[in-house]
């Protein structure tokens, strides 16, 4: 990484921000992001410098994912705004399309997401035009998990499985994964917890088959939650212990409270509310430092029905602040939310 700040200082911007994106392309999938962010930078600054406006946007790209996989949010999306701005101006269709879908997670992952269905499918539109099915298919597969996401069950399967069809057609594996994780959840919440497991250990499969760790640590998530949901406890304790310990790794730290969620869930069912609440505090207070408010609620929630039993009191007071957090989100999963703090 060292030698994008040496080409820069030398004056040689060009091969500064060439070589800046060289390291991205032939980084692992595991990488850490903390080296690359300051190439990433010196690079893009590089570009500026020359005034390459098409690698301004590659990199832009790049520390946007960067940012993305931090949990950077703000950061990720201006870098994103930004990118999505020179390809418009260049009338650049593709990067066009990729910018408008990136942008779109981002929204999804801060759970605006009215205005992820948007991005994704306008996404979808300009990828289709300009004959990139491979592509669109990847906006359809955002949009199942943005309908899933806000309880638009069957909304979400039917994205799902059309994008799944597309996806095995065309040989994705990586998306092929990601529609998985997403069908392995409907699956366990429409109550057929067996195609839940096996849509989630498929998605594993092919996680650990590219030794794509990113991956595997998020699918393990789905994979938890099958495990509970048929009543395998230790293996679901398992596999939120595996997650937490490669997000921690590659300094997910949203991820990594999720996994912490997952475990907490587990021994509130088991029975151990103590071990519960150890759980969901330390995600509730993750997600508070991300200011995350629809991830903060929800450990708030399971954080107060572990502390019923022992501590009302404590118990009520977070269950007011999950209240409080709740209010901007209007979707069904929100509305459902609110309906059992309040019951």
């Amino acid at each position: 990484m060292r030698t994008v700040g040496a080409a820069a200082t030398a004056g040689h911007d060009e091969l500064a921000w060439r070589l800046a994106v060289v390291l991205w392309d032939v980084q692992p999938p595991s990488a850490s992001m903390a080296q690359w962010l300051t190439a990433g930078a010196t690079g893009l600054a590089a570009a500026r410098r020359v005034r390459d406006a098409t690698a301004q946007a590659r990199l832009l790209t790049c520390l946007g994912l960067a940012h993305q996989r931090v949990s950077a949010w703000a950061e990720s999306l201006e870098c994103h705004q930004q990118a999505l701005t020179i390809r418009r101006a260049a009338d650049d269709r593709e990067g066009e399309a990729d910018s408008v879908n990136l942008i779109g997670i981002i929204h999804l992952r801060r759970r605006q997401l009215s205005s992820a269905a948007a991005r994704f499918e306008e996404a979808a539109t300009l990828w289709r035009a300009a004959g990139y099915d491979r592509w669109a298919a990847s906006a359809l597969s955002n949009l199942a998990t943005t309908h899933y996401n806000a309880g638009r069950l069957e909304q979400a399967a039917a994205c799902a499985q059309e994008a799944l069809a597309a996806h095995q057609a065309l040989g994705n594996a990586v998306s092929v994964g990601n529609v998985l994780h997403t069908l392995s959840r409907l699956r366990r919440e429409q109550g057929d917890p067996e195609e839940a497991l096996r849509s989630a250990e498929q998605a594993l499969d092919i996680a650990l088959s590219l030794r794509d760790q990113i991956l595997e640590g998020y699918w393990l998530l789905s994979l938890g939650e099958a495990q509970r949901a048929l009543g395998r406890p230790t293996d679901a304790l398992a596999s939120y212990q595996r997650s937490a310990d490669l997000h921690r790794r590659l300094g997910n730290r949203s991820r990594e409270a999720m996994s912490w969620q997952g475990a907490g869930e587990t021994y509130q069912e088991l029975g151990r509310p103590e071990e519960a609440a150890h759980f969901h505090l330390r995600a509730a207070t993750v997600h508070s430092e991300l200011t995350d408010g629809w991830h903060e609620a929800l450990a708030l929630e399971s954080l107060a029905a572990s502390l019923a039993g022992t501590d009302p009191v404590a118990a009520g007071r977070h269950r007011s602040r999950a209240l409080r957090l709740l209010a901007p989100y209007e979707d069904p999963r929100a509305v459902a939310a609110r309906g059992r703090l309040e019951g």
